[in-house]
């Protein structure tokens, strides 16, 4: 209750002091409120597809240039087989930390989104100390220096939380898609993201 007044009189003192009118500043707020309800129901989505190996539904929501680096139905076969082997991590929870404002470019919206996800791999070879030492050693080589990885041991189950950066994109009415802002950068020769927002992000 105290934080919706609080914001009622923010509100009050900012149209106060600004030649626009009230009615005029609270359908600006109303916009871009809705803009961001829309930004944050695809986001959920989105992760609620990579959480439950959803592949139709994740690919709905992939930046539509990502393509232009492997095809859909390439991505589709791929993610396909990955999953029915049982051999990829599984991704169990992602948490988004910070949500950027929406910020407009030259064709569209965008929003910077931080996020920390966490995965659980089987090791593939149990009781062998020594490999999942290895296995242990090369998941913080990949994954970086600020994953967190433990491994209980008695499961044999490694547990990784990482922290990762993914660009949301909206362009005309095809709602928000969404990149891998270091994917993006590793192929920044293809152009992934348009430059105004690469711009921006530096």
């Amino acid at each position: 209750m105290k934080k919706s007044i609080l914001l009622s009189l923010s509100l009050l003192l900012y149209t106060g002091c600004t030649g626009v009118s009230n009615s005029e500043n609270i359908s600006a707020i109303s916009e871009k409120s809705a803009e961001m309800q829309s930004l944050e129901s695809a986001l959920n989505a989105y992760s609620d597809a990579t959480i439950n190996n959803d592949v139709t539904e994740l690919l709905s929501f992939v930046y539509p240039k990502v393509f232009t680096l492997i095809s859909k139905t390439r991505m589709e076969q791929t993610l396909r087989r990955v999953y029915a082997s049982k051999k990829a991590p599984n991704i169990t929870n992602i948490e988004h930390k910070h949500i950027s404002s929406i910020m407009p470019y030259d064709k569209g919206l965008y929003s910077v989104i931080n996020s920390k996800m966490t995965m659980k791999l089987k090791s593939p070879v149990i009781d062998n100390d020594k490999f999942e030492e290895l296995l242990f050693d090369k998941l913080k080589s990949q994954m970086g220096t600020d994953a967190e990885i433990t491994l209980n041991k008695s499961k044999h189950i490694f547990t990784v939380k990482k922290n990762s950066q993914i660009i949301g994109i909206k362009e005309g009415s095809d709602g928000w898609k969404f990149v891998g802002y270091e994917q993006a950068k590793k192929y920044a020769s293809r152009k992934i993201i348009p430059e105004s927002i690469m711009r921006n992000l530096k």
